[in-house]
């Protein structure tokens, strides 16, 4: 598992008449399928998998309330990772790909387009992580290797008007660089979009104070939070090597810091009030409680991480965002390849379980953690998003 890359992440469809909602369906295709099949239902799971061998991935959606896989989409490179937004979704090709394209639910099999993630200005691989809505004519970028975030019009139907500004956050590059601040998660609270920056240092290792920079959507300009040191505007964490953040209107904007795979206990999870900019720990990774992979929120007393012990030995494990209070282990989930966790809209909890003899989508009860559902899939689950159907 590359530090600076982590696993994030794919013809033609026919709505059929006399079904209730969304039916999709595809020729071509590839990975463990053969064509991609009709998935029903209005809410559908969009799934970045890849192969065992890490040579190749593809996109499987799977309906919510059906939940069975279409079958493999849009064959692709194996550093992927998907978003959404509306009905519609998006492949992003990472590293020395640098591509996203978008895709229409109605018509799963075709791209609406496909565009390169790279600037003239840019020496290396932008590597981007997400892209994170403001509006549906406005969302950012989130280039892991740049140090410009990326603002973007994805209703745009030409490339040259896909991209219309961009975010400066050469300021954040420590002395001891990688080349790039390292941006790796974003989202958007009221009007302010905060910016996670892992600031990794020379070998790719959490030494450095990682931050969270803050801009106004309305004018894209960074606000000085007052927090900073050394000039800088943003706020400093307290955690090292910032993976994902999660808003809850009751607890904030939580911060899941996986620290070092060198087993050091640099992460945690942090949590930073959207108004005062005021940040604290709330959970402290030991050797207990592991090193603290993804994160969900259910509400505001019950959420879930994945507990990184070792490759391929990850738990899912309850506890308190309010009070960082650790839980229990869930049951039958431990020792396993887990790799992502989402909540979907009818609030059970969907993880994606990368066993490389049966992999698939566990669907959980989030509330008492039992499994109600299994989803296999044709490859390895590696990153999940919803969409729904207009």
């Amino acid at each position: 598992m590359a530090l600076h890359n982590p696993p994030k992440t794919f013809f033609k469809s026919l709505l059929l008449a006399g079904l209730s909602g969304l039916v999709l369906t595809a020729c071509g295709g590839g990975g463990g399928s053969d064509d991609p099949v009709a998935v029903s239902g209005t809410d559908v799971a969009v799934v970045a998998t890849v192969s065992s061998s890490y040579d190749s991935g593809a996109v499987e959606l799977v309906g919510v309330d059906e939940r069975t896989s279409s079958g493999s989409y849009h064959p692709t490179v194996s550093d992927l990772a998907v978003a959404s937004h509306g009905s519609d979704y998006y492949l992003i090709e990472r590293y020395q790909s640098d591509r996203i394209k978008k895709v229409a639910l109605s018509n799963p099999g075709v791209f609406e387009w496909d565009y390169s993630t790279l600037g003239a200005s840019d020496t290396d691989s932008s590597n981007v992580y997400d892209l994170v809505f403001a509006a549906p004519d406005k969302a950012y970028m989130i280039r892991y290797g740049a140090d410009t975030v990326w603002v973007v019009d994805p209703t745009a139907g030409r490339e040259r008007n896909f991209k219309t500004g961009e975010l400066d956050l050469s300021a954040y590059l420590p002395a001891n660089t990688t080349g790039s601040p390292n941006m790796s998660a974003a989202v958007v609270v009221d009007g302010k979009l905060f910016i996670a920056m892992q600031r990794l240092d020379s070998v790719f290792q959490p030494n450095n104070t990682a931050y969270v920079a803050v801009f106004d959507t309305a004018t894209d300009e960074e606000i000085d939070t007052g927090k900073g040191e050394d000039g800088l505007k943003g706020i400093p964490l307290i955690g090292g090597n910032p993976m994902s953040m999660v808003h809850h209107p009751d607890l904030g904007l939580l911060v899941q810091n996986q620290g070092s795979f060198a087993m050091d206990y640099k992460g945690g999870i942090d949590v930073i009030d959207p108004d005062s900019y005021a940040v604290e720990q709330r959970l402290d990774d030991t050797e207990e409680t592991g090193l603290i992979g993804a994160i969900q929120v259910v509400d505001a007393d019950t959420g879930y991480y994945l507990a990184y012990y070792n490759w391929q030995d990850i738990a899912l494990t309850r506890f308190n965002p309010a009070t960082g209070e650790v839980g229990a282990t869930v049951a039958g989930l431990s020792g396993m390849d887990l790799r992502a966790l989402a909540l979907g809209p009818r609030g059970h909890l969907w993880v994606a379980d990368a066993s490389a003899g049966a992999p698939g989508l566990r669907v959980l009860d989030a509330d008492s953690g039992e499994q109600i559902d299994f989803v296999a899939t044709d490859l390895l689950p590696a990153d999940i998003t919803f969409a729904r159907d207009r």
